[in-house]
Formats: C-alpha cells, structure tokens, sequence
C-alpha cells in the first residue's frame, strides 16, 4: 500500500512539473540531433529576435506544422547565449510554442559554415531533413503557400 501512494506521489509530483521549451546546444549536438533517424520530416527554421521576416513567418511555421501530421519543427535561435532571457522574453511575449535551440558558440560564423558550406548566415533560413535523411536548405522568408508545398515536396 505504502508503495502504491509513493508511486501515486511521483507521478502527481511530475505532472507539475514544467520542461523548458528552450534548450543550449552547441553544433556537436545540432548534428547529432539531425542525424539521428526519424520518421518524420523535421524542419529547423534559423532565426533571431532581431529579425523581422523572421518574426513574421513563425506563426504560420508554428500553425503549418502543427496541422501537418509527419512533419516537426524547431526553432534555432541565432541569438547569443548569454542573452537567453531576451529570448525566453520574446517567446513568452509572442506565445511561441515549438521548442527552441539556442546556440551556444559565442561566434556563429564558424557554426554556419559547418552546416552548409555556402550559407552567408542570412536569415531566416530552413533546414527540411527527409525522414530518409536528405538535407534541403533554403534561405530567405517563405510564405505559407511556399512552406506548405516543401512540405508536401520534402515528405
């Protein structure tokens, strides 16, 4: 009996519990991450609170995804780390659900060029992984119509 409460306990205990949608990685881990099989299509969209065109795409990004069954996203903030209130601010402020990743090298420079080679670092920019794993970079704001058809083309 005394073990059935301990578990009841635990249990009740965990459930108000509260995980932090926003996590410190560094680019070991990002690759790790996206290498890692899945069968979903997963999107990694790059961007920072100072970027209006990103600001403007992450609600659809959030909404598109969210009604896309197969399909998962992460924000990747290109914020510094050691102004992560900033971000945690902005997303509370915006109501940002999906799961953000902060990048945790102080310069970023290198970072990009480890993902893709050409990338200038401009954002936004999106990385789609197939769940067979090919990778498709695209930078610059997409729109909802565009979105959704990568989607559908990536799937």
């Amino acid at each position: 009996m005394l073990l059935k409460f301990k578990v009841l306990f635990l249990f009740l205990g965990l459930s108000f519990v509260e995980t932090d949608p926003m996590i410190t990685i560094d680019f070991e881990d990002f690759r790790n991450k996206i290498e890692t099989p899945s069968e979903d299509l997963r999107i990694y969209n790059f961007w920072a609170t100072w970027c209006l065109p990103c600001i403007h795409e992450m609600p659809y990004f959030e909404s598109t995804v969210n009604n896309s069954e197969g399909t998962s996203l992460v924000f990747v903030s290109l914020d510094d780390d050691r102004r992560r209130d900033r971000v945690q601010a902005f997303l509370e402020k915006n109501e940002i659900k999906t799961t953000v990743w902060l990048l945790s090298e102080k310069e970023q420079k290198d970072w990009k060029r480890k993902l893709k080679k050409d990338w200038s670092g401009a954002i936004p920019a999106t990385l789609f992984v197939s769940a067979n794993g090919d990778r498709h970079f695209h930078t610059g704001q997409l729109s909802q119509e565009e979105l959704e058809g990568l989607i559908e083309k990536y799937q």
